[in-house]
């Protein structure tokens, strides 16, 4: 017998004996069961009424929300809702006027449907209760079945509870726990001596304890028969497809050509799948409605991008949101390698090849990457077009490629990794390839020198910098929790990138061209515009270009120039990242062209543009003192 016939024939029992557990997954669908087939089965014949349980911290609680369900019922086709903000405006009224009595006061601020009383029959249709998220509540399991053991038994509502039994069983358990009371006696023998105190402590049970009930108890007392849920992923699936809300009409034929497909990938029982994952496969209807939706953003970029297979990417990502949601999708040691095996794994329609890494990180972590998306897509599409060992060497992990094509290309990658011919995800790629190879035990065909490597990623950051390319130049990552899977030398080289790759590198760069720009139009201008920049050096060349912005200066711009050149640049010599011997070969020199400045303004008797001189040369010893100190800290 179907789920949805079982529920169907208890609620047109004469009269309830007990209520229905109707069990089974969470996400799996009861809760649609129940909204959807069950109603549309009782339309005309029975009023079904749902209670979540969710979050309700007191039998008070479930009372109340059983009582509004059950109004707002009621009500239905009835234009009440004018009566209801009338009585709730006399509510409010009635509690401000302080000649009325109390006690009145008190009845005529009460909420009104607290004096209604429920029944089990609305115009002569039974009423069905049915409490949802059983095991979400707040209250202990024993108190909830009680409470709703008053509308089953004692008013004879049909009820149905809906809970995920295994997820119930065992966090709700009572346990007796004894209670200690001291007891006080007073000795007294005669009337000579004083009283004595004596003190005694018993241990008991309290009666709530004695009388309490188990969960298997109380179980057994109100629930008539557990039903076990088995969807019908077929009428499921079909429903979710034709009632979800698209953003496009476009969209909605796409997914709805793909239902049957869905419906494969999703039915855990069907003879396609391999019998031993079945039980691990995961049942959420919930995360297939949340794939069906957030898949449309990817849609779209597929469709610009003019992928083929969208119906195979689209597999892909279904079957990865119900596995992350279920925590079997997630990122390790080794990234998401082995749960996208275990994913595969449960779902054969999931193919990594039709999974983007950004949108991964999108499902895992939240974070929507669009240029680093846009990067992807470039690498996938010029992955397709590597017909040369070289160009699929530089564009695809080691593993999955062919051994000969591995002997014939790689030596020649390595060739343009010295060169600084590779761009830096592509230098990224060819140090996890060496990791990889020592992984799966493949004799690279040749040795690389690392040191070599690194001469080229600086000449291609070093490129980088000249460009002054706004924005993240690296878009493939290791994380510091794999360092050990790498040699010192490999880890040493990723570190040069992964240095650029923070954006830090670029930043200090841009900053200092900008303060250069600015520092030979106009210096107070460039003070306003770079006081708040981060600098990881103050070089000879923007020494230079200081003291010539200083020496164009009248005799208000001297005195305002030392005074903001020592503001900007005292925050920034403390900073981690300034190099302190660079710095001070910097330092010095406009300490030198700043002597030389004042000589001459003493020969033409410039009184206050010396003063002012000194002061700067004064704030440029402070400075010097400051970065000496911190040279010989770090030694």
């Amino acid at each position: 017998m179907r789920t949805l016939d079982e529920l169907l024939y208890y609620c047109e029992e004469p009269e309830p004996v007990g209520a229905i557990l109707l069990t089974g997954e969470w996400g799996c669908g009861k809760t649609y069961l129940i909204d959807n087939d069950l109603k549309d089965a009782l339309e005309n014949k029975a009023h079904i009424i749902r209670i979540s349980l969710f979050g309700i911290a007191s039998i008070e609680g479930i009372h109340m929300a059983v009582k509004q369900a059950w109004i707002r019922e009621y009500n239905k086709g009835k234009n009440w809702d004018a009566v209801a903000k009338k009585v709730q405006k006399g509510k409010e009224i009635a509690g401000k006027l302080d000649f009325l009595p109390e006690w009145f006061r008190g009845i005529a601020t009460t909420d009104w449907f607290s004096f209604v009383e429920i029944k089990n029959m609305i115009e002569e249709k039974p009423v069905i209760l049915v409490f949802d998220d059983l095991e979400r509540c707040c209250l202990e399991t024993v108190d909830i079945l009680g409470a709703i053991n008053e509308y089953c038994e004692n008013q004879k509502f049909h009820t149905i509870i809906i809970a995920n039994q295994e997820k119930m069983r065992g966090s709700k358990q009572i346990t007796a726990v004894p209670v200690e009371v001291e007891i006080d006696t007073v000795k007294n023998e005669d009337d000579t001596n004083p009283p004595q105190r004596i003190a005694g402590k018993i241990k008991y049970k309290s009666q709530k304890d004695i009388d309490e009930l188990s969960y298997d108890e109380i179980k057994e007392k109100i629930i008539h028969r557990t039903v076990q849920y088995i969807p019908d992923y077929a009428s499921i699936v079909d429903t979710i497809v034709d009632k979800t809300k698209y953003q496009d009409e476009k969209y909605r034929d796409f997914v709805k050509e793909c239902e049957e497909g869905i419906l494969e990938l999703f039915a855990p029982d069907r003879n396609t799948y391999n019998e031993s994952q079945k039980d691990k496969r995961p049942h959420n209807i919930r995360s297939l409605k949340c794939a069906i939706t957030d898949f449309y953003r990817v849609y779209g970029i597929l469709i610009k991008n003019g992928f083929e297979d969208i119906d195979k990417w689209f597999y892909s990502f279904i079957s990865y949101v119900i596995a992350y949601k279920a925590d079997i999708a997630k990122e390790g040691h080794y990234g998401t390698l082995f749960s996208d095996n275990e994913v595969q794994e449960l779902y054969p329609f999931f193919q990594n090849k039709y999974m983007f890494a950004t949108v991964k990180k999108w499902i895992l972590r939240g974070i929507w990457d669009i240029d680093a998306l846009n990067y992807e897509i470039g690498m996938i599409q010029s992955r397709k077009k590597a017909e040369t060992p070289t160009d699929i060497i530089r564009t695809n992990r080691i593993m999955d490629i062919e051994e000969d094509v591995i002997i014939e290309g790689f030596p020649q990658v390595v060739q343009m990794a010295y060169a600084g011919e590779l761009s830096l995800d592509e230098y990224v790629y060819f140090i996890q390839n060496n990791c990889w190879g020592r992984y799966y035990d493949f004799k690279l065909p040749v040795r690389v020198d690392w040191n070599k490597v690194r001469i080229g990623i600086n000449k291609v950051i070093n490129n980088l910098l000249d460009s002054r390319k706004e924005g993240q130049q690296v878009h493939t990552i290791i994380g510091a929790d794999n360092k050990e899977d790498f040699t010192e030398e490999e880890w040493k080289t990723y570190q040069s990138i992964e240095e650029f790759q923070t954006g830090n590198l670029l930043m200090f760069s841009n900053n200092k061209k900008l303060y250069v720009e600015e520092m030979q139009e106009n210096a107070m201008t460039a003070f306003t515009i770079c006081q708040n920049k981060r600098f990881n050096v103050f070089d000879v060349e923007m020494a230079i270009i200081t003291a010539e912005a200083y020496a164009k200066g009248n005799n208000f711009d001297k005195h305002q120039f030392s005074y903001y050149f020592n503001k900007m640049w005292k925050g920034n010599i403390i900073s981690p990242d300034i190099r302190v011997e660079e710095s001070l070969v910097g330092f010095r020199k406009l300490q030198e062209l700043l002597k030389e400045q004042k000589e001459n303004l003493q020969k033409n008797e410039k009184v206050f543009a010396v003063k002012h001189t000194e002061e700067f040369i004064k704030y440029l010893n402070e400075i010097i003192e400051k970065l000496n100190g911190n040279l010989l800290q770090a030694e």
